[in-house]
């Protein structure tokens, strides 16, 4: 009986793991470990798009006309292509920093137009061009762009999860934590469920990513099919990918400016991925092997043609028409944006005039909580109560990639990644370096300290959230992580008897946390290997049988989706109880 139990939780480290290739899996004693706490991840996958739809509808319908950022100059652009059937043009006056103070300080009245904001005129006009139909055919209402948007965000979250499937197969805490972070991220369903261009823009970006992750994908397995395909076929198999990744980067240039940052990161693992030649090794901790040559850097950079030049013809149009209008090499016409948004908060007058303290304590602190939730234009804010729960969270989050990275610089058979995940890892990486220095190189001018910015880079970051809390359910990382979270806890309470205050609400925080993480390793018993070895054998034997086995799985799977399930409920909270009482009905 208990062997029958056992092997319907666990995946046997014999048994070869049919979704991917017999040789791209190293052993490892984690093996089987995530089908312990979900089964059927395509169905969690359902139940998740219809909590984004319900939720994203709620953030829709519920806040306010114009009360999201830039909101009424993204909407101006899709009804002056709509009325006027051509693009428009940024002129001197469209930004009127008087008039917008004004239009925030009476809540945008009914009385006051907002046909005057134009400053998003300079934008790339896909987006626009795609709404414009949905504009006509709900008659400018603004409703129904928002859900627009909604359904945008909805094949932005499916396309990570197919990313992350694809990549970690077998793996399914991280595809499908990645996609609940990403689809419950409060301030990314608000985004998503106003009017403007980043869904349209994230979902190119994240379908060229799964584009260029399958192209990878079969660079590094190339030796491992069964029935190789003859060399032609694989050549033209890649050139399509790679066209189609080329044709999705260009889309995305004509969408939103920081495309741009990743058709380069694209273009260099295409000629980094032939030139080395990596493969996955044949044998279990066999070293990886690169054989890069002059030949194979010269076909690498044929081969990143493919991608470079439907990308670039794309954007050529768009290119030659901002020159023409906006001046020479001002190709992206971010100069005459610049020139035109006057009045806008700058850099180096906010710290001339209060220091560069105050500057960074600034930049810290809002682009945390904006990166979870400060809505309207940028001023509702939440409990701060909230935000220190998901400070503490972030910081449970950080121990568990450390963790991880530990495993990884250790190598088998303490990782369970492969080269090729690896590599994934590190490409990810690389993109995250990209939006944080695109995020500090905006901030240099414009004070715009906004965590909606690094959501072009969600695919990375909800990535390494779901690793890092994937990590701490291992006994031993939970165990350590939940000991040092009752140790801070007793620091709290020490500190705030002697200062004469206790902050009670973090300390429950944490505490719950530290509760968490020290019984987890309990919920693996009756899990075969996994089960822990000091528990009596009485124990095992009764956590073994079908009932508490079944319910142990149940406690498992509520227990690593609870931070997800808060985030929904905040979200179901947020429009009716802070933005709406905040912003007016």
């Amino acid at each position: 009986m208990q062997a029958r139990v056992s092997d319907s939780f666990l995946v046997s480290p014999v048994e070869p793991d049919l979704a991917t290739p017999a040789l791209s899996h190293p052993p490892s004693a984690l093996r089987g470990f995530d089908s312990l706490y979900i089964q059927a991840p395509r169905r969690w996958l359902a139940a998740l798009l219809a909590a984004y739809w319900v939720a994203g509808s709620l953030f829709a319908l519920l806040t306010p006309a114009w009360q999201a950022p830039d909101e009424p100059a993204h909407y101006n652009y899709i009804a002056y292509i709509a009325s006027e059937l051509r693009l428009p043009v940024l002129d001197a006056g469209d930004y009127d920093q008087e008039q917008l103070d004004r239009l925030l300080e009476t809540r945008f009245a009914p009385k006051l137009t907002t046909a005057g904001l134009r400053y998003e005129n300079y934008q790339p006009p896909l987006y626009y061009l795609v709404a414009t139909p949905v504009y006509w055919l709900s008659g400018g209402s603004l409703h129904a762009l928002r859900l627009f948007g909604v359904l945008l965000g909805m094949g932005t979250v499916l396309l990570l999860y197919f990313c992350l499937e694809l990549v970690f197969p077998g793996k399914t805490l991280i595809p499908l934590g990645a996609a609940a972070f990403a689809a419950l991220l409060p301030m990314h369903m608000a985004v998503a469920a106003s009017v403007n261009n980043d869904g349209l823009a994230e979902l190119l970006l994240m379908a060229a990513m799964l584009v260029l992750l399958r192209w990878m994908r079969a660079r590094f397995y190339a030796d491992d099919r069964l029935e190789p395909a003859p060399a032609r076929q694989q050549a033209q198999r890649s050139r399509r990918q790679l066209a189609l990744l080329g044709v999705l980067l260009g889309l995305g240039l004509l969408t939103k400016i920081y495309a741009y940052l990743l058709l380069p990161i694209a273009w260099g693992v295409v000629v980094l991925v032939v030139w080395l030649r990596p493969r996955v090794p044949a044998a279990a901790f066999e070293r990886v092997k690169l054989t890069p040559s002059r030949r194979s850097l010269l076909a690498g950079l044929r081969r990143s043609l493919w991608v470079a030049l439907p990308a670039c013809l794309l954007g050529l149009p768009l290119w030659a028409r901002n020159v023409l209008l906006y001046g020479a090499w001002d190709l992206l016409a971010l100069r005459w944006h610049d020139q035109v948004v006057v009045g806008q908060p700058r850099t180096e007058e906010w710290i001339a005039a209060n220091g560069w303290v105050a500057y960074g304590e600034r930049a810290f602190g809002f682009t945390f909580k904006s990166f979870w939730g400060v809505f309207g234009w940028m001023g509702v804010f939440l409990d701060e109560r909230i935000y220190t729960a998901l400070l503490l969270f972030s910081g449970v989050i950080f121990l568990g990639v450390l963790w991880a990275t530990v495993r990884f610089i250790s190598g088998g058979p303490d990782t369970d990644m492969d080269v090729f995940q690896l590599a994934v890892l590190i490409l990810f990486g690389i993109i995250l370096l990209a939006v944080t220095v695109s995020y500090a190189w905006y901030n240099m001018k414009f004070v715009q300290h906004q965590g909606r910015y690094f959501f072009w880079g969600l695919l990375p970051i909800s990535t390494v959230i779901a690793l890092g809390w994937r990590e701490v359910f291992q006994p031993l990382q939970g165990a350590i992580t939940g000991f040092l979270a009752l140790v801070m806890a007793g620091a709290l309470v020490l500190t705030g008897m002697l200062a004469g205050a206790v902050d009670k609400w973090t300390l429950l925080s944490i505490s719950v946390i530290a509760l968490i993480l020290l019984c987890q390793p309990l919920l693996l018993g009756g899990a075969g290997r996994f089960t822990l070895r000091w528990l009596p054998a009485w124990a095992k034997r009764w956590m073994a049988r079908p009932r508490p086995a079944r319910l142990l799985g149940v406690v498992r799977a509520g227990v690593w989706a609870l931070p997800f399930v808060l985030l929904l409920i905040l979200d179901l909270a947020i429009p009716p109880l802070f933005i709406v009482p905040q912003l007016g009905g």
